[in-house]
């Protein structure tokens, strides 16, 4: 059963919502101010923080939940939280990309839900993996190429 993320008390150990050995979870010491972080934005239930590095963007901004969970699927009521405050700051931003992954297919480094705000314009040089390449473009998946089971709506 699932409480309202607001609800949600930070976990003692960094281990809550998924295995995480000797409070090894880099977001949840950042939470806990047990690692070095810019904040810039510190709500009840969310951080967001400046990129190690500065980021891909000028302006490029992390959003995590102060709930340890690892990643956009583990816990909706936790990502739903999250999306709020990536949504303020994202009317504040203009143009921008809002990325997040689930699992290391599709390039998750930190077992910690995390949304990536990169500010974006023209000209800017930023390609994303899914950019069109210059041989062919970006695979779609067609009607019969879904990677999973879609049902159109009211069906």
């Amino acid at each position: 059963m699932h409480r309202a993320a607001e609800d949600h008390d930070l976990p003692e150990e960094p281990d809550a919502g998924g295995p995480r050995v000797g409070g090894s979870c880099p977001f949840c010491r950042i939470v806990r101010g047990l690692a070095p972080a810019e904040v810039l934005r510190d709500w009840p239930d969310a951080l967001a923080i400046l990129p190690q590095g500065g980021g891909v963007t000028a302006g490029h901004v992390l959003v995590l939940p102060k709930t340890h969970v690892p990643d956009v699927a583990a816990d909706p009521l936790v990502s739903a939280a999250t999306m709020r405050r990536v949504a303020e700051l994202a009317g504040e931003m203009g143009d921008c990309n809002v990325i997040t992954s689930r699992g290391a297919a599709a390039t998750q480094t930190v077992p910690h839900l995390h949304v990536h705000l990169v500010p974006r314009h023209h000209g800017d040089g930023l390609s994303l993996p899914w950019t069109p390449r210059a041989a062919g473009g970006t695979r779609r998946p067609g009607p019969d190429r879904r990677p999973w089971s879609v049902r159109p709506a009211g069906r």
